[in-house]
């Protein structure tokens, strides 16, 4: 081994955090080449803390097969994060791979019940932890390139849900902002396993475009968008007004097309 290598290899070992943190700034191309080249017990202790959009982008340049042993390697939980950022032919085709006793859980925790909030939900969220500054947010925002709700949701390091930021107050703030002068830890959230009559007629749908989504450990495992509650049922419209639903619906266009032109920049 050369004395890069054993020098990488001990820095991860000894700073797994930190080096989540290192390799979070850099593409996912490069993350998943350097994973290559380390055990596969260091390659899941640096994508166990790592955000799972990121997480989920570095997995599908693996090769399948280390793709699958750093999915054992990690935690339950991380697995499931990440797998649910995934889109659904690469997510069954790794879960056909894992051995059962983990493949099982996972399939059961990915299966929402139908009618519930979880089977409605859209998984691919836009989180950051609570310790990130505006300038980060940012960066990390540009790099996700996909479509996000009019919010940035806060997490705690146990991956547990801290406040919700509105993307208009990020694009405003000073980049040396930290994102808990900015959340908002009093928004409503929604549990994956209830069902979505039960959470139709909440007044918060007045106020907020989309909600988080936990599950029953307050991890953040997706949001649900007054959109979506809308066309889930067909009592929505019997108890959520109209207008409200279509003022809803506007905002998150708006915020669509403000986010369009962020994140293509200048001449693309």
């Amino acid at each position: 081994m050369d004395t890069d290598k054993r020098i990488l290899e001990a820095f991860i070992q000894n700073h797994g955090r930190a080096a989540t943190q290192i390799l979070e700034e850099l593409e996912p191309e490069e993350v998943a080449n350097l994973l290559q080249e380390i055990p596969v017990e260091l390659a899941a202790k640096i994508l166990e803390p790592m955000y799972a959009y990121k997480a989920s982008r570095i997995l599908e340049r693996l090769d399948r097969a280390y793709a699958i042993e750093i999915l054992e390697a990690v935690d339950l939980k991380t697995a499931e994060l990440i797998m649910r950022q995934m889109e659904g032919s690469l997510r069954n085709s790794l879960l056909e791979g894992l051995a059962s006793d983990l493949s099982n859980p996972l399939r059961l925790k990915l299966k929402n019940p139908e009618n519930t909030v979880g089977a409605l939900m859209d998984p691919i969220v836009f989180s950051l932890r609570k310790s990130v500054r505006v300038g980060q947010a940012l960066t990390f925002l540009k790099e996700h390139r996909r479509p996000v709700s009019p919010y940035v949701f806060v997490v705690n390091p146990d991956k547990t849900l801290y406040g919700v930021v509105n993307l208009q107050d990020l694009f405003l703030a000073e980049e040396e902002t930290p994102l808990t002068a900015l959340a908002n830890c009093d928004v409503p959230k929604l549990y994956d396993d209830v069902p979505l009559e039960t959470v139709i007629n909440y007044e918060s749908w007045l106020y907020y475009y989309a909600l988080p989504v936990t599950d029953r450990a307050d991890v953040l495992v997706g949001s649900l968008k007054l959109e979506t509650v809308r066309r889930g049922s067909v009592k929505s419209e019997e108890v959520l007004d109209k207008q409200a639903i279509r003022a809803g619906a506007a905002l998150g266009e708006l915020y669509r097309i403000g986010l369009t032109g962020f994140l293509r920049g200048p001449g693309e």
